[in-house]
């Protein structure tokens, strides 16, 4: 089946063409030199089409339960121990990442399992690790109006393991603080204080 496919506006995504991925699967089974009506591959192309659809297609819920905020001292809310999966933009491999999420309140706090629905519903498309701590911490931003926001995470790599320099064992470390945070010395040894408490990737 040959399928003429047009690239989506840059910014955007379209719905996943199930019956083109699946062709697509067949045609790269054969260009590796596989035979795809094995009994082992013959399913397999359609295998791989639920998993990107699954994947690619996950609804992490809601995420934006805020509620009202007042104190008179200086708070901080961190969640740690939060595990996902992503996918390598790069090579279309696995990468899963253990990450901690702290902010510092300003009149309105998350609900706490709303931080774990935000890291899903950004590792769940083709990421980078970099990229994905900056997306998590700029939602917790625009939704809780909070100036001080980091994520860190510890991540392992399918891409650094299964090809290349296959380096098993590594693990890479990225941090993203908030622009506003990251020249509040004191704010950000704050978070850190309590990012270690809730444990995890800090």
């Amino acid at each position: 089946m040959n399928t003429t496919l047009t690239a989506p506006a840059p910014g955007t995504r379209t719905p996943i063409n199930t019956t083109a991925v699946e062709s697509l699967v067949r045609d790269l089974l054969v260009a590796l030199g596989e035979d795809p009506t094995l009994p082992g591959l013959a399913e397999t192309p359609a295998r791989v089409t639920r998993f990107f659809t699954e994947f690619l297609g996950h609804d992490p819920g809601t995420t934006d339960t805020t509620f009202e905020y007042q104190a008179e001292g200086e708070g901080c809310v961190a969640v740690g121990g939060i595990r996902t999966a992503s996918l390598c933009q790069h090579h279309l491999l696995p990468f899963t990442v253990e990450a901690v999420v702290a902010y510092a309140p300003a009149d309105r706090v998350l609900g706490l399992s709303k931080l774990v629905r935000i890291v899903h519903q950004h590792a769940h498309k083709l990421q980078l690790q970099e990229r994905l701590g900056a997306e998590i911490a700029e939602d917790v931003a625009r939704l809780t109006g909070s100036k001080q926001v980091a994520v860190w995470m510890v991540g392992d790599h399918s891409c650094m393991v299964a090809r290349g320099v296959r380096a098993h064992g590594t693990r890479t470390a990225t941090e993203y603080l908030l622009k506003p945070l990251a020249a509040d010395t004191a704010a950000v040894e704050r978070l850190r204080r309590v990012a270690a408490l809730a444990g995890g990737a800090r």
